[in-house]
């Protein structure tokens, strides 16, 4: 008897758990995929940031849609919402768009900067104070403020549902 007492106990718990779990997902708002490609002077980009952003860019409630590009510029963007992991694509609406990434300063290679980080990563891994001269430059922005800055962009995209929302930003 009290085997049985403790089975419905647990079958009852499993039960509100399965209510509590279906309605926190129908609470979440449904996403569209989105995809697209990013072309800078008309090649493709790779590592670039792409940032879809609405309303008053809450990340918990889905107003912002993040995106990388590969070698391709090929992006496919993600949202986080409510505490839920990632998921695939972005609500339907209009959006301001911003594409970012950053590169070495003028005069250095990619090259040249990945070398200096691992001298400075070596140099702190074995206790070293950071020579002169291995200081790592900043990172600058490699697009114009009108595609990178979220207070400038002249980007916009408009996620529509059920339909193939699929952009390309050639950036000049």
């Amino acid at each position: 008897m009290r085997q049985r007492h403790s089975c419905h106990i647990v079958l009852a718990a499993m039960f509100v758990v399965t209510i509590v779990a279906g309605c926190n997902q129908s609470n979440l708002p449904k996403t569209e995929r989105v995809t697209g490609q990013v072309l800078y002077k008309g090649s493709p980009v790779d590592n670039a940031t792409v940032i879809f952003s609405r309303g008053s860019r809450n990340i918990a409630n889905g107003e912002i849609a993040l995106g990388k590009t590969d070698a391709q510029g090929n992006f496919s963007l993600t949202t986080h919402l409510s505490g839920q992991s990632d998921v695939s694509g972005a609500i339907a609406g209009t959006y301001q768009v911003t594409v970012s990434k950053k590169v070495p300063p003028p005069g250095m290679t990619q090259a040249e900067y990945d070398a200096k980080v691992e001298a400075v990563n070596q140099a702190a891994q074995q206790g070293s104070v950071q020579p002169p001269g291995m200081e790592l430059p900043p990172l600058v922005e490699m697009f114009p403020r009108k595609y990178s800055s979220s207070s400038a962009t002249e980007l916009t995209a408009d996620v529509k549902v059920n339909e193939n929302n699929e952009f390309s930003f050639d950036l000049k």
